[in-house]
């Protein structure tokens, strides 16, 4: 520590090894927790209004308003309770999808290093206090505001407070730039801070009282969704200006009636309730996901995740374990095959110690022993190298107090290494330690180490180590060069080229991350789902071909292998010829600006790409694909680019998402295509009364009943149907399709013809049987059938080609317990004398109800004789 900071330190009464647990506990409660103020919510009752701002509903006020004056108080009074039951529906339904939200962003709070009582240790940043060491890596999110007392390359990228997006240098020696901010980012280098403010007292705290909440960017399908609905709307005016010229001004009904009238077949036009159904569909699927560790930042995402036609997956982790374990340890002159029961008895090789204090130094991780086992804090690779030197069986505390880190120069994609400079106490040599990728190591190698002594590195020497890595690279190894130099003096100035340079080649580490057991059974899902994998990765081509043949995603000897290096010599067009054919190409040894490339390159190819990443550098590929997906163990960064991060890190996971996505918009779909036929079906029955100047079927109170009455349950609980069988068994959508083409809208007209048709049937029967007088008993009837044909038809809609009869009945709870409402609404409506009395209905005999069943079922008929032809013509 620098006496410079010893004010610092005694003003926030911390010192290096950081503060107690007791001391963290009474700053929480002076402080409060390290979070920023929530923006106001708008009232409830603002929020609940808002259900009744629709045209049609205004129209439907006005009209019982004037009911209630004009002395139609019975009219009126239902109105108004059907209006208000179903701004209660629509206000449930989106405050059940705002709290899925609300549960989401609590899953997704961000975590800070920190040094409490002597030891490092991970806490959600909400329990940062002034007065916290922090310790702060590339990527990282800046938790709070503080003050930098050591620091290495460290800059950071402050654009969400200045705007400026170049990286800003920072350091413990510049009076003007030894400051870090909430809310920023690390862009590079390594540091460590006291934290000098959190909440609301820092400077991004109060930037956030200043700042009012941003508009949501509406997604396509939300965006379509509201196409179609302005298009509705036309009709619907187009509807009610035609009935009031024909009711009022040729048939010389009453204003008010007629208005009433009109309002409501313009209801019966509109599919009510269809964004609350997005809404909750969405927010279903996305909580459903966060049980399968998926955790989606945006609701439209889930949208996009269906149409997902390519994903460009990271190797480690992704598709293996992060069960990194040392297997092997070559050296020029012999091999050293690592096992669980430790190299105690090798510990006089002096390259066996070398590459022990290369580990140890050249390293940020740390291992914590607890519950009997050694868990890693920071980086696995770097972890794995810990655990070798205790399996060597040296003191790794012992190492790091006998040498003294000077200076750290950072692994970066380009260079694919990283250096520490570092004194040995022991006889105050200076040496720079270096590990890294070793065709990029051995570049820079002038020496090897062998048998304690530095012998001239040739070339045929060279030859052999890059066999040796290749060797072990086709055995899914992860390899590491180990490599380190003496130098006179500490430089004043750091060149990273000068630095390393001529350096002792000591080995390489072979470590292997073995892939997860369920990665098999998702590749192969996926294929069948017609999505193409690639794997993305900054290692050696070899490592990862192996990987992919074990797992079934490429076969053994028939893919190919394109470098960084070989991407440098092709051009975009040659490029794209090679994604067009849809080959197994494994991209190995990439940097960011590849990944990008790669990403942009396939979007214009008109794919939806979905892209996985967890470092600084792939947030720029992570922002351009469809989905950017980031790994929980990734860094904040990537967090922040993506649109959905992964817990458990897997592929599976992703495949899952895919699926729901897809699920999803199969339900809105499905949900639509409900909506609108039914809707159809009541409108030619109201506009058949008209042409055949019969009186009307369906009574303005009947058509609301059903539809903000009956109709809103099955509509609901199509939302929430289950996954289709063979869902992952088609190709993905193109992404330009409409939810509703020419196909569906011919489809959603048969539909309610049938259903019109059904309906009418049941009118005429009761008029034959009654006489034209009987016109209350035959809208029962209408209103009846057309309940019930409009329940059967929520059951076709299940599945677009498989049968009724085919289908798991009881497959979706949520549409049984529909049909139930929607049936004892009806009962109630038609059966009980208080409902009669004032909605205008009577009660059907036994034998009428046993009709009205019969014809109901002429939909499923009809339906069940559509999807027969059609599968017998497309198969």
């Amino acid at each position: 520590m620098k006496n410079d900071f010893g004010s610092i330190f005694a003003e926030f009464k911390t010192r290096e090894s950081g503060l107690t647990r007791e001391e963290v506990k009474i700053r929480l409660e002076k402080y409060g927790l390290n979070e920023l103020a929530p923006p106001k919510k708008r009232p409830f009752i603002l929020q609940f209004l808002d259900e009744f701002k629709d045209i049609m509903v205004i129209i439907l006020i006005i009209a019982a308003v004037i009911s209630i004056f004009a002395g139609e108080n019975v009219d009126g009074a239902i109105i108004t309770f059907i209006l208000i039951l179903n701004a209660v529906i629509g206000f449930m339904q989106k405050y059940k999808a705002e709290k899925a939200v609300e549960a989401l962003k609590r899953m997704l709070s961000p975590m800070a290093r920190v040094i409490r009582e002597g030891t490092e240790e991970l806490i959600e940043n909400k329990y940062l206090v002034p007065g916290d060491i922090l310790i702060l890596n590339e990527g990282d999110s800046i938790g709070a505001d503080g003050i930098i007392f050591h620091s290495n390359e460290f800059q950071t990228q402050e654009a969400i407070i200045t705007g400026e997006s170049a990286p800003v240098e920072k350091s413990e020696f510049s009076k003007n730039a030894n400051n870090i901010l909430m809310g920023t980012i690390v862009a590079h280098g390594s540091a460590k801070a006291i934290v000098t403010a959190t909440g609301m007292n820092t400077k991004f705290g109060n930037i956030a009282r200043l700042t009012s909440e941003t508009k949501k960017e509406k997604s396509p399908l939300e965006k379509e969704i509201a196409s179609i609905g302005a298009f509705v709307g036309k009709i619907a005016f187009a509807i009610i200006f035609i009935l009031l010229i024909v009711n009022f001004l040729i048939k010389h009904q009453p204003f008010i009636q007629t208005l009433i009238f009109a309002a409501s077949v313009a209801v019966a036009a509109v599919p009510e309730g269809l964004p609350a159904v997005i809404t909750i569909s969405l927010a279903l699927g996305v909580q459903r996901l966060a049980k399968k560790n998926a955790i989606i930042k945006q609701l439209a995402s889930v949208e996009t995740l269906g149409s997902t036609t390519v994903i460009l997956s990271d190797k480690t982790g992704t598709l293996t374990k992060i069960e990194m374990t040392v297997k092997e340890v070559f050296f020029d002159k012999y091999d050293l095959s690592i096992d669980d029961s430790g190299m105690g008895n090798n510990m006089d090789k002096s390259e066996i110690k070398q590459i022990a204090v290369i580990s140890a130094i050249c390293n940020n991780a740390k291992l914590k022993y607890k519950d009997d086992r050694w868990s890693i804090i920071g980086d696995p690779t770097e972890g794995a190298l810990l655990i070798l030197i205790k399996k060597f069986g040296f003191d790794i505390e012992e190492i790091e107090k006998t040498h003294e880190k000077l200076h750290e120069i950072t692994f970066d994609g380009f260079r694919k290494r990283m250096s520490v400079i570092a004194k040995n106490n022991s006889n105050n040599k200076i040496l720079v330690y270096t590990k890294g990728a070793p065709d990029e190591v051995i570049k820079i190698c002038k020496h090897i180490y062998i048998n304690g002594r530095e012998i001239l590195l040739d070339e045929d020497t060279k030859k052999r180590i890059l066999r040796k890595n290749e060797e072990m690279a086709s055995r899914a190894l992860r390899v590491i060069a180990a490599a380190y130099k003496e130098i006179k003096t500490v430089p004043k100035k750091y060149n990273k080229d000068e630095i390393e340079k001529d350096l002792v080649f000591v080995g390489l580490i072979g470590i292997i991350d073995p892939p997860r057991k369920e990665v098999e059974k998702s590749i192969s899902l996926a294929k069948k789902a017609g999505i193409k994998l690639y794997i993305v990765t900054g290692d050696h081509g070899l490592t990862a071909a192996a990987i992919a043949e074990t797992i079934g995603l490429v076969e053994k000897n028939k893919n190919k292998i394109l470098t960084g290096k070989d991407l440098k010599n092709i051009s975009d067009e040659e490029l794209k010829n090679y994604l067009k054919k849809k080959d197994d190409i494994i991209f190995a040894r990439v940097s960011p600006e590849d990944k990008l490339r790669i990403t942009a390159l396939l979007k214009e190819l008109n794919e939806i790409v979905a892209v996985t990443g967890d470092g600084v550098n792939d947030a720029p590929a992570l922002k351009k694909a469809d989905i950017g997906i980031a790994m929980g163990s990734g860094t904040d960064v990537s967090k922040e680019a993506a649109n959905m991060i992964l817990t458990d890190d897997s592929i599976t996971t992703i495949i899952h998402a895919i699926e729901e996505g897809r699920t999803i918009y199969s339900n809105i779909k499905k949900f639509l295509i409900y909506i609108i036929s039914s809707n159809i079906g009541e409108l030619v029955v109201i506009f058949s009364a008209i042409i055949f100047t019969i009186p009307q079927p369906l009574t303005a109170i009947l058509i609301l009943i059903i539809n903000l009455g009956t109709d809103v349950f099955p509509a609901l609980a199509l939302g929430l149907e289950p996954a289709e069988k063979g869902i992952m068994e088609t190709p993905p959508r193109k992404h330009s399709n409409k939810i509703l083409n020419a196909k569906y809208i011919i489809r959603c007209f048969y539909w309610g013809f049938i259903i019109g048709g059904c309906s009418l049937a049941g009118y005429f029967w009761m008029l034959n049987k009654y006489g034209f007088d009987a016109g209350i008993k035959a809208a029962t009837m209408t209103f009846t059938i057309m309940v019930l044909t409009q329940i059967v038809h929520s059951y076709n809609t299940r599945s677009e080609k498989t049968s009724i009869f085919k289908i798991n009945f009881f497959g979706n709870k949520y549409l049984i317990a529909a049909a139930i409402s929607s049936i004892l609404l009806t009962v109630a409506v038609v059966e009980i004398p208080f409902m009669q009395k004032y909605i205008g209905t009577t009660s059907l005999t036994a034998a009428e109800w046993g009709i009205a069943i019969i014809l109901s079922f002429g939909i499923m008929a009809a339906e069940e004789i559509r999807k027969f032809i059609t599968n017998r013509f497309s198969a």
